[in-house]
């Protein structure tokens, strides 16, 4: 699940490496944006689209979005029946391996920055780090309007970005999972010398690692079905999907 689509980047990289797999995705675009709610609020929107999956029968949930990962995660791991995986901790893991200095930047929603799990686990697993965190919440509006790769949109992210102009980082950890879709215009402003990680890669690979040590791999090798399905507009979401995908998707109306 993710709160729009952006979570899609995450689905995108776990079909790379489990192409067997049926997957069910939810974006729930009519909450949007997560980013700017309470974390009790997130972890009530979370939960339920949870448990609209169980209902589903799927045998792991992954929150494909990084403010729901922070408000949510610990409390479903808890209470679901099955496996919870999110993008935070994946996401810092690979943040670390890719740092030479330890100087790290993220730039993620104002939920998932006000959090304070990215800085917690980065120096968690290398004490010598430095975290630099910025709240990005209008790249979240730009992905889900479909202004990647405008003009306009390398000028907002000039702008917010300039933050780090004056800042060491070798790493810059994109800690929402829309991010990566502007990931040429972000590259464009920190430059080659500094790293881009994208979560949904190592969450992708902690999914196939966890389904390969529980045997839980499916049969199947024909008749892959993934189902999407958005709590917004249909037409809205299938438009950016087919463009994130790289193929036509069907997407249903979700009312929960």
């Amino acid at each position: 699940m993710d709160s729009g689509v952006g979570g899609l980047t995450v689905l995108r990289q776990i079909v790379k490496l489990l192409p067997n797999e049926s997957f069910i995705f939810v974006g729930d675009q009519a909450n949007l944006p997560y980013g700017q709610k309470s974390s009790k609020k997130v972890k009530l929107l979370t939960k339920r689209i949870a448990d609209y999956l169980i209902k589903r029968n799927v045998k792991m949930f992954v929150i494909a979005c990084n403010t729901s990962t922070a408000a949510s995660l610990e409390y479903l791991q808890q209470v679901l029946p099955i496996p919870v995986i999110g993008v935070i901790a994946p996401g810092s893991e690979a943040g670390v391996r890719a740092s030479t200095t330890g100087q790290i930047g993220v730039i993620a929603t104002n939920g998932t920055v006000r959090s304070g799990d990215y800085q917690r686990l980065i120096t968690q697993l290398d004490p010598n780090s430095t975290v630099y965190s910025l709240g990005c919440p209008e790249f979240v509006t730009m992905v889900e309007q479909g202004l990647a790769g405008t003009q306009a949109a390398q000028v907002a992210v000039n702008n917010r970005l300039a933050y780090f102009s004056d800042l060491p980082i070798d790493t810059l950890v994109l800690g929402c999972t829309h991010f990566p879709v502007l990931a040429q215009e972000i590259k464009n402003v920190v430059g080659d010398q500094v790293s881009l990680v994208d979560p949904g890669i190592a969450t992708a690979q902690k999914v196939a690692v966890y389904l390969k040590q529980h045997d839980q791999f499916t049969d199947q090798t024909s008749n892959i079905d993934n189902e999407f399905y958005t709590t917004g507009d249909q037409k809205k979401f299938a438009i950016i999907a087919d463009h994130l995908l790289g193929k036509k998707v069907t997407a249903d109306h979700l009312d929960i």
